[in-house]
């Protein structure tokens, strides 16, 4: 088996043409540096030079062999400072996976902007889905880290480093016109025979389950219901006419050509929470990032 250090040795003979100049650049004496030659010719079982009163020369053998050498010392250099890099959290893929409201975070944004500044060579893979999902999928390291609106006890982030981020007043999404476009604020009660344009029951948003539960607490049903996939898809249906929505502050400063007016003071979305995998150099710099973004 070929050693790294055996290429080395050759490569410096080679370049050197010379067993006493490369022994000096390689800070070892003569006798080891031809023993090492001597082993790596007789591993490969071909003379790579010729020795004789005018010198040493490469064969042809040895001509072949210093251009593959050089690349392979070329890809270990490569691959130490890729390890290095990865380490640091300068390159390799962000695995990041949020709720459906969540990404919409100026705070998540702003970060996720700076750190790919900062970190040109660093890749990111974006997985949406809800925030029990993600938690369960952070556990199993198929995740770095995950933006979350979700009111999670302790025992389900354990294990995970977890920021709180926050939370944000709701806002009731109407189309122009709308009988309620005037109003300063809105009471979930007013909201009684509308038409809700909510996130699918099987994708178990946090979401969703607390407007049931407002609408609980107003004492109304929500009965009149259109499951839609998707917040764009939600906002154009909401511009056609077809029902109303309530979503959080971030999203609905994205309404545009919409009403958006906020619930009274009972309505607010769950907290904004960063989830992190521990010892993770790829999701440190996330919240590195976001802390940055939250203290400009």
């Amino acid at each position: 088996m070929v050693e790294l250090k055996q290429i080395k040795h050759f490569v410096a003979v080679a370049e050197e043409l010379s067993f006493r100049r490369a022994a000096e650049r390689l800070h070892i004496t003569q006798p080891p540096l031809s023993q090492s030659i001597k082993k790596l010719e007789d591993t490969l079982g071909v003379k790579l030079f010729e020795r004789n009163t005018r010198g040493v020369h490469l064969t042809k053998a040895g001509e072949a062999f210093l251009g593959e050498s050089l690349q392979v010392l070329s890809a270990a250099h490569r691959s130490v400072n890729v390890a290095r890099q990865a380490a640091h959290g300068e390159i390799g893929t962000l695995r990041i996976g949020y709720s459906a409201s969540a990404i919409f975070s100026k705070t998540l944004t702003s970060a996720l902007a700076n750190l790919l500044t900062d970190r040109p060579l660093l890749n990111l893979e974006l997985c949406e889905g809800n925030a029990l999902f993600h938690i369960e999928s952070l556990k199993d390291g198929k995740l770095d880290a995950a933006i979350l609106r979700a009111n999670l006890d302790e025992d389900s982030l354990s294990g995970l480093s977890v920021s709180r981020l926050g939370i944000e007043p709701l806002f009731v999404i109407l189309n122009p016109g709308h009988r309620l476009q005037e109003r300063s604020s809105i009471d979930f009660r007013e909201l009684d025979g509308e038409r809700f344009l909510l996130q699918p029951a099987t994708q178990r948003t946090f979401l969703r389950r607390q407007l049931e539960t407002l609408a609980d607490k107003a004492g109304i049903s929500i009965s009149r219901v259109l499951e839609v996939p998707d917040i764009g898809s939600t906002l154009c249906f909401v511009g056609a006419g077809i029902g109303i929505t309530i979503l959080p502050a971030s999203v609905a400063s994205m309404a545009h050509g919409l009403i958006a007016i906020p619930l009274t003071d009972e309505g607010f979305s769950q907290p904004l929470i960063l989830a992190c995998m521990v010892d993770n150099p790829l999701s440190e710099q996330l919240r590195n990032s976001v802390g940055h973004s939250l203290d400009s």
